[in-house]
This record gives structure tokens, sequence and C-alpha cells, in this order.
């Protein structure tokens, strides 16, 4: 299963394709030799009804694997909005502190949506994952440790308690987002369909046996499921699929907050010309 989470989109959906045809071929045969030692006179064996419960069982299947795979991608998606979100409205509060900590506190924003901007761009390996992980979480502490004094510093103030807020929330979306990243459709599910479309396929290769093949009609049948597959597979690979959910919210926000902050270092302090 290593391979079927890590090979290239086009390679599993090949292999898938040949795979049923394989099993069209051998169910054929099986049906073949079946046929000839029936008596001219026997009754319908009722392979067609158990065929079409069995490609009914197999569409519900499918229906339910796909839900799985976009709801998992539209949680991705919804995610990334939220951040971006509240990295906005936690740069816009801290503009209402005092001139030290509000300068301090924009320079770690710039440096934290850079590593989130990083953290965005997505990643199968799981060190380059713990390294963004890491520093992520080290900067959260570094904007922490200046906001709790700033704060503090400023008791009576009505923006507190929402800065305190936005701030934490920013902080759980980080940490929701590389989860989400860990949330993909269980692999006993992927198996079961596999095992569900080599079934189909065997039992349609029997069911055509005394008629003979349709090598077209089964052959459109087969790469409409390996095609189905394959889409399935890429909803759930978050990081090298094809199907990727945009990261144009974190971007945005991250270029808004670099350039204000940009402007305000560059532009002369009050009273200077």
């Amino acid at each position: 299963m290593y391979w079927l989470e890590h090979a290239p989109i086009w390679l599993v959906g090949l292999v898938i394709f040949v795979g049923l045809v394989v099993a069209e071929l051998a169910g054929f045969w099986v049906g073949r030799l079946a046929a000839a030692r029936k008596s001219p006179d026997s009754k319908s064996d009722g392979t067609g009804y158990l065929l079409s419960a069995m490609l009914g069982l197999l569409g519900l299947l499918i229906a339910f694997t796909f839900g799985a795979a976009a709801s998992r991608f539209d949680m991705r998606r919804t995610l990334v909005r939220d951040e971006a979100n509240a990295i906005g409205t936690t740069y816009l509060r801290i503009q209402t502190l005092d001139e030290g900590p509000r300068d301090a506190l924009g320079r770690l924003m710039v440096e934290y949506v850079g590593v989130r901007k990083t953290s965005a761009a997505g990643s199968e390996d799981e060190a380059k994952l713990s390294q963004a992980d890491a520093q992520t979480n080290d900067i959260e502490q570094r904007i922490w440790d200046q906001i709790v004094p700033a704060v503090r510093a400023q008791p009576n103030s009505t923006l507190n308690a929402p800065l305190l807020e936005t701030t934490n929330e920013m902080f759980d979306l980080a940490n929701s987002r590389r989860l989400a990243l860990e949330a993909r459709v269980p692999i006993t599910i992927v198996r079961a369909l596999l095992i569900y479309f080599v079934a189909a396929a065997w039992i349609l290769g029997y069911a055509l046996a005394p008629g003979g093949r349709r090598v077209v009609a089964s052959g459109a049948l087969f790469l409409v499921l390996a095609l189905a597959f394959v889409l399935i597979l890429d909803l759930d690979r978050p990081s090298s699929g094809r199907i990727r959910v945009s990261q144009e919210p974190i971007l945005r926000i991250a270029a808004s907050i670099e350039a204000s902050e940009a402007a305000r270092h560059a532009a002369p302090p009050a009273g200077e010309k």
C-alpha cells in the first residue's frame, strides 16, 4: 500500500486498468470452462443478477469513498481560509499596542507568515514537515512571549481579550492544518475498493462467457473505474496530487503584512524630513 500512496497517479491508474483487464479475462475463461461442462438444457445460473448487484454495490462504495476524500479536501480548503483570516486579524489588533511591542510583534509576524508560506507549499517529506513544525512552534512561543507583557502593561484595554483570542486561534489553525495533511481516507477502505474492482471485473468476464467478450464496452467500463479511483487518490494526496488546495489566501495576507512592515520601517520617524 506504500506504493499505492506514493507512486505517480498515472502509473496507479494504468496498473489498475491492466489489472481489471486481466481479472476480466480470467473470469471469461473460467466462464467458458463452466459453460462447456454445462448441459444445454440447464437453467441460467443467475450470473447476470449477481453482476448487477455487484456493480450497484461498487457504485455505492465509489460514491462513499469519493465523498470521504472530497470532505477532507474541503476541510483543508476551509482551514487555509480561516488561518489567513486569523493571521490578518491578529496583525491588525497588534497595531493597537504601544510602539515598542507593536514593532517587535510586527517583525515576528513577518517571520511567522514567511514560515507559514513555506508550510503552505506542502511536502511529502516528513523531515521537511517536522522542520516547518519546529519553526512554527518556535515563532509562536516568541510571539506569545511578546504579547503577554504587552497585554499586562495595559490591563484596562478592551482589546486585550480579542487580541489573545485571535492569537490563540491563529496558533490552533496552524496546528489544525498540519493535522489535516494526515487526514486521509482509511487505507482499509482503499483496499476494499480495489478488491471490489477486481471482483466486479472477474464476474463481468464470467457473465460474458456464454455470449462472447465485449472488448470495447468492457474497456470503457474499466477506464471509467480506473479514472474514478485515480480521482479519489488525487483528492486524498494533499501535497503531491494534481488537485491541490489553493494557498492564495495565505500568500496574499503574507504579502500584505510584509509590505506593511516594509513601508513602516522605510518611513522616516515623525518630525524628520
